[in-house]
């Protein structure tokens, strides 16, 4: 089944937080829900490089050619591995604009999320004409909305995070995933970041100095930078007893936000919010049911890895039944029976454990988990059949497409050439990286049981000369089925 799914270092320079933020009014990021923690210094119009320079030239000799390291030109296209790595050309986005990044949910296959996880994290040639680190932001966007926080983190932690706005996303996902003391620690021993209010406030409070919290809370709001609501919010993060007992959560919590309500007793339901919150739900603090219900979000988005899950799924011993716990148990009598080579006991087991896994939208992870164990083992028939569809999805078995609709749609799709001459321009302009985004789209919508999308998708997949990608989705597809 295919799951269908956002005192001295903080205390000081305050005139220079509010001058930044009162001209700061260019919108920040793709994504509405980023805290609002540093000042962002706008953005001067650009000087000439040569500003006394003559408009025509004074004789026919050439002018002098300046000559810049390549190192210099790349920083914006840093990425975790080569894209060559992946099968992806380097130069994927280099007939792009950065705005074509813009993606607001994780696709519902295993196999496109893969994809586009490998199309934001590779190094590649940025687009010609973007503004600094604009191209880089863009695709650590994407990556948060996607809910892969480890991947955005690990290419700001690699591109360097001092610059204002990639401090300000590395900042919350440091709140997202528990290390509110590391981002607070972070912001008072950078020079270029200059704190907003709020934040100064809850990492004064982070710190124990409640007394320079206050002052600097009382300060803001008296220059008005500090909204009512939020104020009130930062009042009872201080002062818990000074009532009232609830608080009106924002129309778009951020994760300070998150944050604050969690310190204050009041904690934002992370299932209400983009899924990048599910991270918070991931720390030892929370409840086991919580850690289970947010890594199999997480996991089903492709925002964390299989073993992630596993480890949580054998964190305890389930203590009920239904729903996630029975999935908990089928998981760990299966883990159990392969573990100790009991081919009785992975016959009986297998079998649940695919029901269970599949009907959460998890039959993919559980494959990358077991396939390969399971490869050739002699089972019974049940339990052999599922033993081909779990080696089916991960690529060591042999698998014929069915002889259905949706069998011809992908024959069809994995054959044919024949695409749009929107698509075939694209390609010819080396657009790769935003046919590959297209083909997702398609990809998805196919999914919801368009047939003639699954078609298009795949064909365009292959004709970007991403043959295996396709192959990989379409076995997807032909196992799990669309519109389940």
């Amino acid at each position: 089944m295919i799951s269908k799914l956002p005192v001295l270092s903080l205390a000081t320079g305050l005139a220079v937080a509010v001058a930044a933020q009162a001209q700061d009014a260019a919108p920040l990021s793709a994504i509405d829900w980023l805290s609002d923690s540093v000042a962002i210094p706008v953005a001067l119009p650009a000087v000439p490089s040569h500003p006394t320079e003559p408009p025509v030239a004074s004789d026919a000799r050439p002018d002098e050619v300046t000559v810049i390291p390549l190192e210099e030109l790349n920083e914006d296209a840093v990425g975790l591995f080569p894209a060559a790595s992946r099968g992806l050309p380097t130069d994927l986005w280099s007939g792009s604009g950065s705005d074509v990044l813009a993606i607001s949910r994780a696709p519902h296959l295993k196999a496109t999320q893969d994809l586009l996880h490998d199309l934001f994290a590779a190094e590649a040639k940025a687009p010609a004409g973007q503004s600094e680190n604009a191209f880089l932001l863009a695709r650590i966007d994407a990556l948060i909305n996607v809910g892969a926080l480890s991947t955005a983190r690990a290419l700001l932690d690699l591109s360097g995070r001092e610059e204002p706005r990639s401090f300000r996303r590395w900042f919350d996902i440091a709140l997202l995933t528990g290390q509110e003391n590391g981002a607070c620690s972070a912001m008072r021993r950078l020079p270029q970041v200059t704190p907003t209010y709020p934040a100064r406030v809850f990492c004064l409070a982070r710190s124990g100095d409640w007394r320079a919290a206050a002052l600097t809370l009382e300060t803001g709001t008296s220059l008005g930078v500090i909204g009512k609501a939020e104020a009130e919010r930062l009042r009872l993060f201080l002062d818990p007893e000074a009532g009232p007992a609830m608080l009106p959560p924002p129309a778009t919590p951020s994760p300070l936000d998150f944050a604050i309500h969690a310190a204050t007793g009041e904690p934002l339901r992370s299932t209400d919010l983009p899924i990048a919150f599910a991270h918070a739900d991931l720390r030892p603090m929370n409840g086991w049911k919580a850690r289970l219900d947010a890594g199999e979000r997480l996991a089903r988005a492709g925002a964390i890895p299989t073993a992630r899950l596993w480890d949580i799924y054998h964190e305890s011993r389930p203590a009920a039944s239904g729903g996630v716990w029975d999935r908990v148990a089928a998981v760990q009598t299966l883990d159990t029976a392969i573990e100790e080579q009991d081919a009785d006991a992975i016959e009986m087991a297998l079998p649940k454990a695919w029901e269970a896994m599949n009907e959460a939208g998890l039959a993919p992870q559980l494959a990358e988990r077991h396939a390969a164990a399971l490869n050739n083992l002699g089972l019974d028939m049940a339990a052999d059949g599922v033993a081909g569809k779990l080696g089916g999805l991960l690529g060591i078995a042999a698998l014929s497409w069915p002889e259905t609709d949706l069998g011809e749609a992908i024959r069809a799709g994995l054959e044919t050439t024949e695409i749009s001459a929107s698509d075939r321009a694209m390609i010819d302009e080396g657009r790769i990286g935003e046919v590959a985004l297209a083909a997702i789209a398609r990809l998805d919508e196919g999914v919801e049981g368009n047939l003639d999308a699954i078609r298009a998708g795949l064909s365009l997949l292959r004709e970007a000369g991403l043959e295996d990608r396709a192959e990989t989705a379409a076995r997807e597809l032909a196992i799990l089925g669309p519109g389940t």
